[in-house]
């Protein structure tokens, strides 16, 4: 970390471990990493807010070309059949699985899209008030883990070789638009610092005695906003910047967690014994599971589609469950920590957060094929209701990842 120390010292108190770190300002593309668990607590830019503009402007300008022409067609036995990114809504409404519409345009498309407006509205010298700026930051604490563009563009990638068995694949320009899209989006994210504008609404340091650098919260008597990241007093119970209400540690939200892990485990049963795509060919019926379509790729020869598909359908959810619930064993059971020990979970619950949002590959997957092949009796694909217990299942654990707090973890470290 590079600073200038002429520079008035700041504070940030690190949601992953709770230790206080002294933050002077940080040189152009240098960042601050707690030297505790390793998080990044901030990062220095010094045109982050013209350059978050470009990138998002270009972001929303190339989602509406994506938009507004032919995504990917496939020619089946003579027929052409175009879709359109909007069209695959449509689609799976007109099939009764709104669940899986709701999934589509929340995660793929309302997510993303708002992000950026509020980006660019945050960043940009329109006289908004302090007020309308903290409310439109706690949505965007809200939404920005649930936008998923790159994963449903690797579900489409994917769904690439199974179409190929059905008929010839047209790209478009729709398609790489909507490539463009996702970098520019990515670019965007990288860039915006929460921090930064949460600071211009106000300071981040609301705590009238003076702090010790190296020391965790919890020992100064002091908490973390959990949305805003301000420092506060121990027994103030909402923020003075974002207004919201939160604990020393939101211990009472780990029953929450093993709640969900348990209904997720609950619903993964039906998900994998209930196909998630039914096949109409000559007026034949035949539904396919998770692991049929697994087997049917490894058969083919696709063997990297095969187990990109197995690890996203099959060992993430698995191991995300799994994870997480050694997460809870280790904060619940475990009264003596090690530091490597603290290390080693901390790191798990990062992967874990990750990682959870990249099961939802399948069900794109399935809402790609099911939008596009449609031919009547002839050839047809069509959802099933595996697909909704899927997409229920990484919903609840990306939730339940959300609900842990990982300060926990290092409550009771030895020194």
């Amino acid at each position: 970390m590079v600073c200038n120390s002429e520079s008035t010292v700041h504070y940030a108190l690190c949601y992953h471990c709770d230790l206080l770190s002294e933050l002077p300002a940080i040189t152009n593309h240098y960042k601050a990493i707690c030297p505790r668990c390793h998080t990044r607590l901030a990062r220095g830019s010094l045109n982050m807010k013209r350059d978050t503009i470009i990138y998002s402007v270009c972001a929303l300008t190339m989602l509406l070309l994506a938009c507004c022409f032919i995504f990917i067609n496939i020619r089946v036995v003579g027929n052409t059949n175009n879709l359109n990114l909007l069209n695959i809504s449509n689609i799976l409404y007109q099939d009764n699985y709104v669940s899986l519409v709701l999934v589509f345009v929340l995660f793929v498309l309302v997510s993303p899209v708002l992000l950026l407006i509020i980006q660019i509205i945050v960043c940009s010298e329109l006289p908004l008030s302090k007020f309308r700026k903290r409310d439109l930051m706690i949505l965007y604490d809200k939404l920005q883990h649930w936008t998923m563009s790159e994963i449903f563009m690797a579900g489409v990638l994917v769904s690439f070789v199974k179409l190929t068995n059905y008929g010839d694949i047209g790209i478009n320009q729709a398609f790489w638009a909507f490539c463009l899209f996702i970098i520019w989006q990515l670019k965007s994210t990288i860039t915006f610092s929460t921090r930064q504008i949460w600071d211009e609404i106000a300071s981040n340091n609301f705590v009238k005695t003076p702090l010790v650098a190296g020391r965790i919260g919890i020992r100064q008597n002091i908490r973390l906003c959990l949305c805003c990241h301000a420092i506060l007093p121990a027994e103030q119970a909402h923020c003075p910047r974002c207004k919201r209400k939160g604990k020393l540690r939101e211990r009472d939200k780990l029953q929450w967690t093993i709640a969900l892990l348990i209904t997720s485990f609950l619903l993964y049963i039906p998900a994998n014994l209930f196909g998630i795509m039914n096949t109409l060919f000559l007026g034949s019926t035949s539904s396919s599971t998770i692991i049929d379509g697994v087997i049917y790729m490894w058969q083919e020869g696709d063997y990297p589609v095969a187990l990109v598909i197995f690890t996203a359908s099959i060992i993430i959810p698995v191991l995300k469950i799994i994870a997480l619930t050694w997460l809870c064993y280790f904060v619940l059971v475990i009264r003596r920590k090690t530091r490597n020990e603290c290390m080693k979970m901390s790191r798990l619950y990062k992967m874990v957060e990750f990682i959870g949002r990249w099961s939802m590959i399948d069900i794109f997957v399935v809402a790609v094929i099911s939008a596009l092949i449609r031919n009547g009796e002839l050839i047809s694909v069509y959802p099933d209701i595996g697909a909704v217990f899927f997409a229920a299942v990484v919903v609840i654990t990306m939730i339940a990842s959300h609900l842990y707090d990982s300060r926990l973890i290092w409550d009771r470290h030895k020194g």
